[in-house]
């Protein structure tokens, strides 16, 4: 496995260049038969656009694109002298991943000056969801002369007619969408909905702490899913608007009073989320490659920085190794934190666990209720291979749990004991 990871890591900047052509082309191959590794690479591009949909109509949808402008390439015109950018969104509407039936397209060209980009570009597209159900959205932003592509999907919901897309949620703060699932305490935001009818809704609040994932190859069943709220609020929609205060740390759920498992939630971790700064909590995250005892230890010790240091320094033998360890390790964190946190810290969660532990994927494979990881070449007998299958959760589209093996167990311990002698496994 060693041998294999090390190939893979002196090829992984041409396997992701290819990735990248690849993402350009629009191809007949079903996307559930794509490499999405990618997805999970935070150096696989410049480009990182941001996206919110909101449904403003039974039977249209718009999508927010929000870019960074110093990710686009700008370039002198001859005519006129200022600096230009130039750059496409394009857009496909997919009944799944599996399908191959396009439902609606269409691209859009813009070319921003420099002082028309400032600091943030906010775009916004119109596309028909006439269907009911589950749909994806691909979107494909380029930059044409840079001749950079990156792409990404985005669950269209409209199971539910109070879904978390029929909300539009602005941070008071700012003058455009929330392009995140989660909040700080104390913030407030403005939530506008084009709902008929609807005037009267529900606000959940939980506070529930949930564990962190265990090891791969553990196979207990694992809890069901049930929590009941901690506290309850109406609230109202006057002219299609309403403004919340997320006092406090845990889950708001946001629904109409009819009864439905439909509405929007939101996740309201520490201040500084999705990175890790207090001693406290830099030590949850190390209970994947201590032992028990160790962790208790940790946990026990009034000076939670003095327990995190040392450990890290008993690992690597010396600070300089210890602070690049401790980058890549906590830099994991920081990745499985925005890619998949749910109803709780992405670094808790079974991909966040395999993620942080192992690294990104090498191949990625999607489809509407499951995802496959490999770490290692696709089909070589020495590679890993983990399977991700999505939860039925009222919270969120973004749990899932890993289908648990006692296969994992050698593969687990050989990557935490790379890290316990001080290497990025």
């Amino acid at each position: 496995m060693k041998i294999v990871k090390s190939q893979m890591i002196m090829n992984r900047a041409l396997v992701m260049l290819t990735l990248l052509f690849l993402a350009g082309c629009y191809s007949t191959t079903r996307l559930s038969n794509q490499n999405l590794s990618y997805l999970y690479w935070k150096e696989s591009g410049i480009l990182h656009p941001k996206y919110s949909v909101y449904h403003i109509s039974d039977s249209v949808s718009k999508v927010f694109c929000y870019i960074k402008p110093d990710e686009l390439l700008f370039s002198r015109n001859d005519g006129t002298g200022e600096f230009t950018a130039s750059y496409t969104i394009h857009y496909r509407l997919l009944p799944s991943y599996e399908s191959k039936e396009v439902l609606d397209s269409a691209t859009h060209k813009f070319k921003p000056s420099k002082a028309e980009a400032k600091s943030a570009i906010l775009k916004e597209i119109k596309f028909k969801t006439p269907q009911k159900g589950n749909l994806l959205l691909e979107v494909s932003v380029s930059d044409t002369q840079r001749k950079q592509t990156v792409r990404s999907f985005i669950n269209i919901t409209k199971a539910e007619v109070d879904n978390r897309q029929s909300f539009l949620v602005y941070k008071r703060s700012e003058d455009r969408p929330l392009f995140k699932n989660y909040l700080s305490e104390q913030e407030k935001v403005n939530v506008l909905s084009e709902l008929d009818g609807v005037e009267r809704l529900l606000l959940k609040y939980y506070k529930s702490k949930f564990p962190i994932s265990s090891p791969p190859f553990s196979v207990k069943a694992q809890q069901p899913f049930n929590v009941k709220p901690d506290s309850l609020a109406n609230m109202h929609l006057e002219d299609g608007k309403m403004s919340i205060t997320f006092l406090d740390a845990g889950i708001y759920h946001l629904i109409s009073d009819t009864g439905t498992n439909g509405g929007i939630t939101f996740f309201v971790y520490d201040n500084d989320f999705p990175v890790l700064t207090q001693p406290e909590e830099l030590i949850g995250p190390l209970r994947y490659i201590t032992t028990r005892q160790e962790f208790s230890e940790m946990r026990l010790l009034e000076n939670k920085k003095l327990a995190v240091d040392n450990f890290w320094l008993n690992v690597t033998g010396n600070p300089d190794r210890g602070r690049k360890i401790v980058r890549h390790f906590y830099g994991r964190v920081e990745e499985a934190n925005r890619y998949f946190s749910s109803y709780l810290e992405g670094w808790k969660s079974d991909r966040g666990m395999i993620f942080i532990v192992y690294g990104p994927p090498d191949v990625v494979y999607k489809n509407s209720n499951a995802e496959s990881w490999t770490y290692g070449e696709e089909g070589n007998i020495t590679s890993v291979n983990f399977t991700f299958y999505k939860a039925d959760n009222p919270f969120s589209d973004n749990d899932f749990r890993l289908s648990r093996s006692v296969i994992y167990k050698n593969s687990w311990f050989h990557a935490v004991d790379a890290w316990r002698q001080g290497i990025v496994y």
